[in-house]
């Protein structure tokens, strides 16, 4: 996995969890992958909200779990990744409707595909 530095940025609810705009921390290369020819760029701030949205904690945990897609390499992965898959935080609800199953794009200047799409929960 990609261990880079990390900026503070926002992320925003989808409409069926209201919508509010949070504070998080996300790597620049998450941010630069495009995937259909959609760039996954954070909405812009100020929060709306209290908290923070995080995807380092379980999905059972309490507070907000971002939303991600898993993609598949379709060439040979990036040094620092072992696996066949990533997972790519997705800031902006209309970026993840974008995003659909085996759309093709490019994720630290590699070739990839998606491959799976789970959702934000709020709890």
């Amino acid at each position: 996995m990609s261990s880079g530095a990390f900026e503070r940025t926002f992320y925003e609810l989808s409409a069926d969890n209201g919508g509010a705009v949070l504070s998080c921390r996300l790597q620049p290369e998450t941010l630069a992958a495009t995937f259909g020819g959609t760039v996954n760029a954070a909405p812009a701030g100020p929060a709306t909200a209290p908290g923070s949205a995080t995807i380092s904690q379980g999905r059972r945990s309490a507070g907000v779990n971002m939303r991600y897609v898993t993609v598949a390499w379709t060439a040979d992965p990036p040094d620092d990744y072992d696996g066949l898959t990533a997972r790519i935080v997705v800031p902006d609800p209309a970026t993840f409707a974008a995003w659909t199953l085996n759309s093709e794009g490019v994720y630290l200047g590699t070739a990839a595909q998606i491959v799976g799409r789970t959702n934000e929960t709020v709890k």
